[in-house]
């Protein structure tokens, strides 16, 4: 089930949120400790149009009560014996509210400051309280925080609701939809989250497919929370249920490598598409690197086959292919990029992987950056020059490719920061990885000052194809793979 909070001032405004929301959740949930005035409780409970939970929260627990605690835990008593469905009480005063059947107890925990390291021994306390549902809420923002958090998951032997605050917490909502958590939280619309990174009603549907979610259902993970990943999720999602696999895709945080290791196999997960800021270390994990993944020891997909892990980067090909084909018109031939002098902006992975992959078809890649040794190091190690980031102006190229954004070390320095569009020339090849969704202001720029650019939005198109034929071993029509990004990030796109 799906609960949307109710979180408004005045009866008036309630009623009206209750009505709309029960149109889109399953449960509603009431914050009285949001009203102003003391909220008839009778009221709310003869106008609910859907089953819902009545909370009362202290500001320790994230909440807006400013009363004295006889007085709340007065009002969550008329609760029960009014018959609400459900009462949440903290799990220091559930033995100062008894049962009073039909109405349910959710005894809860909210650590707003940390996910404990007792959480387990707290779990176990709150299964004294004669629960009939157990909710957790603490942050869970790395795999480290959320570890204990996935193990009280996967073996709750009561009816347990698990709430990961921030963008990561999605992770574990999904993993209890799997196993049949009574309900997760959403919010009704953008701008009314609860708190940062709450997923919408309107997310759950199209980009994590929530209802399609159960105990047969696999999943592929996906690393990060940016809006390419989180297009990511939607597209391959939406493809997964096309092609009918019994995988669906699961948002995730990266953070010390031995934890992440114990995640992804207590999750089972068949596959792991990769952010860009984890796929040099995503091999720690003890995968075998198959074609460029080898070659660069970098990977943005893994497949697990039998008992092993298996390797692949996308995106480097999808890079040099977007590359070619901007420069097929001018260099027509089988390699366009063999003596071109390649400029690469910032230092990354990026840079790293691309430097090696120019240079090996023939190219002349030049590291350009503010940071002197990681800009050398690079160079040395691939074999390529390097030169400081205002140079570039002065070195002649035929592509510019910005890896990453550059800002000097010192930050007083009155050198501006990034590249100036001033110099770009008619001719010149563009791309900006920085632009990870839309045009960004330099390609913008370059467009109109003649350059041929490389379109974000062709490369993430181009990634999303080769990741599908990986993920499903089946060719999708480009077509289909557009359609298969939301509405609202279709619009934004070029």
């Amino acid at each position: 089930m799906i609960c949307i909070s109710i979180n408004q001032e005045s009866r008036r405004l309630a009623l009206v949120d209750m009505l709309n929301a029960a149109r889109q959740a399953d449960l509603l949930e009431v914050r009285l400790d949001r009203f102003g005035k003391a909220p008839d409780v009778g009221e709310l409970l003869a106008n609910k149009p859907k089953p819902v939970i009545m909370s009362c929260r202290r500001a320790q627990d994230g909440g807006y009560w400013d009363g004295t605690e006889q007085e709340r835990l007065a009002i969550l008593r008329q609760c029960i014996i009014s018959k609400a469905d459900y009462v949440e009480i903290e799990l220091d005063v559930a033995d100062d509210i008894r049962r009073f059947p039909p109405s349910q107890r959710v005894i809860s925990y909210t650590n707003l400051s940390e996910t404990p390291a007792d959480i387990l021994e707290i779990y176990d306390e709150m299964k004294t309280k004669s629960p009939d549902v157990i909710k957790l809420v603490t942050l869970a923002r790395t795999p480290e925080e959320a570890w204990p958090l996935v193990q009280i998951v996967a073996k709750a032997t009561v009816p347990t609701v698990v709430v990961g605050l921030g963008k990561p917490g999605v992770m574990l909502a999904i993993l209890g939809q799997r196993i049949g958590a009574p309900w997760i939280y959403a919010a009704l619309e953008r701008g009314m989250e609860a708190y940062p990174g709450q997923p919408t009603i309107d997310d759950l549907g199209s980009i994590y497919r929530f209802h399609e979610i159960d105990k047969a259902t696999r999943f592929v993970g996906v690393t990060g929370f940016g809006e390419r990943e989180i297009i990511t999720v939607a597209a391959l999602n939406t493809i997964l249920a096309q092609t009918q696999s019994p995988y669906r895709c699961l948002p995730m945080a990266v953070g010390e490598w031995k934890i992440f290791r114990k995640v992804i196999d207590a999750v089972k997960l068949g596959a792991l598409v990769v952010d860009a800021d984890h796929q040099q270390g995503i091999l720690q994990i003890g995968a075998e690197a198959h074609g460029s993944a080898k070659t660069m020891q970098a990977a943005d997909v893994l497949i697990h086959k039998g008992d092993a892990w298996h390797a692949f980067h996308t995106a480097a090909q999808t890079w040099i292919d977007g590359l070619k084909q901007a420069l097929a018109p001018k260099f027509p031939g089988d390699n366009p990029l063999k003596d071109r002098m390649v400029v690469l902006v910032g230092v990354n992975a990026a840079t790293r992987i691309l430097a090696g992959e120019v240079q090996r078809l023939g190219g002349n890649a030049i590291v350009a950056s503010f940071n002197k040794k990681a800009g050398q190091e690079i160079a040395q190690n691939i074999g390529c020059r390097f030169i400081l980031f205002e140079a570039l102006y002065s070195t002649m190229h035929d592509v510019l490719v910005v890896c990453a954004d550059e800002k000097p070390a010192d930050t007083k320095k009155p050198s501006a920061s990034g590249v100036h569009t001033g110099y770009l020339k008619q001719g010149m090849t563009v791309m900006d990885l920085t632009a990870t969704t839309r045009m960004s202001p330099l390609l913008q720029e370059a467009k109109l000052r003649g350059c041929v650019t490389v379109s974000p939005n062709d490369l993430l198109l181009s990634q999303l194809d080769q990741q599908v034929r990986l993920l499903t071993g089946k060719i999708v029509a480009r077509a289909d793979i557009e359609k298969a990004i939301p509405e609202r990030f279709r619009e934004e796109l070029e």
